[in-house]
């Protein structure tokens, strides 16, 4: 039951995106307190509860794909009207924390998530390969979350970055799954970059997005003033072990077996530079 439950709102995919509140809260006030972790649960929720309704929009298709026949709708284990209740509860859950805690505001940005993917977004992986870049726009509520519940104006030029940051991440991440699981995309009717580009181009358009988003971050470093001399270091060892991880797409004999390596490395790459800008800010606070 708990591990069904877990499934259904892919709950370790929704905690590593409510982390990004959690990080964005350290980066605007420099301190980690009780209201940072409130809006950390509540973007929990909502992503929880998004991934749900998703799981219900996509059951017919998760049963036709080898990596999620086993999710509890597409294998028959919770019917869709299960799914709904469940992603329904922790939908209104998270609206009502969220507007406890940063009022309207919040509940406008967790509404526009919920209609930008659940009536935006999955609708329209099934009709374009380049659904992925509009659906980026769901990196950057989250840490937008946090920002705002440190009373911080998103219009702020560090807000910005980080927001860049996020935001241009999300499209290699994404093309690297679609490299590792073509076949199953493919056999679920899901145009895929793989297909719109070819295995060669999507590698290099790959390379091309992992890069700009090493500059993003290099952009987000000089906007938040990282300052230590030690952070500074191991972000320059971040940026650089990023690159090297980039440059692999562009080898002609490139495995797409090798995808899942990249994909760690970067990840944890990005994951890295913002815990270093975190902690330089909380350093300063």
């Amino acid at each position: 039951m708990i591990k069904d439950f877990l499934s259904l709102t892919k709950f370790v995919l929704s905690f590593a995106v409510s982390l990004s509140a959690l990080f964005a809260y350290i980066m605007a006030k420099g301190v980690l307190d009780f209201d940072a972790f409130i809006a950390f649960f509540a973007v929990l929720l909502i992503s929880m509860g998004a991934c749900a309704l998703n799981e219900v929009q996509e059951y017919k298709d998760d049963a036709k794909m080898e990596r999620t026949k086993n999710r509890p709708i597409a294998s028959g284990r919770y019917s869709p009207m299960t799914g709904i209740i469940i992603g329904f509860i922790l939908v209104v859950f998270a609206l009502y924390i969220i507007y406890n805690l940063i009022g309207l505001t919040g509940v406008n940005l967790f509404l526009f998530s919920i209609i930008w993917y659940n009536i935006f977004y999955t609708p329209l992986k099934k009709k374009s390969a380049l659904a992925v870049v509009p659906g980026a726009i769901l990196g950057v509520i989250p840490p937008a979350v946090g920002w705002v519940t440190a009373q911080r104006s998103l219009l702020e030029p560090e807000f910005i970055s980080l927001g860049l940051f996020y935001f241009i991440w999300q499209v290699p991440h994404f093309w690297l799954l679609v490299m590792l699981y073509y076949n199953d995309y493919k056999d679920a009717g899901f145009p895929t970059a793989m297909k719109l580009f070819g295995k060669a181009s999507l590698q290099r358009v790959t390379y091309v997005w992992l890069v700009f988003t090493i500059f993003a971050g290099a952009y987000m470093v000089i906007t938040f003033r990282v300052s230590n001399i030690v952070l500074i270091a191991l972000l320059i060892a971040t940026a650089i072990f990023a690159f090297l991880s980039s440059v692999e797409l562009l080898k002609k004999d490139f495995d797409l077996k090798n995808a899942r390596k990249i994909f760690y490395k970067i990840n944890l790459s990005f994951l890295l530079t913002v815990i270093f800008v975190a902690i330089d800010v909380a350093l300063k606070a």
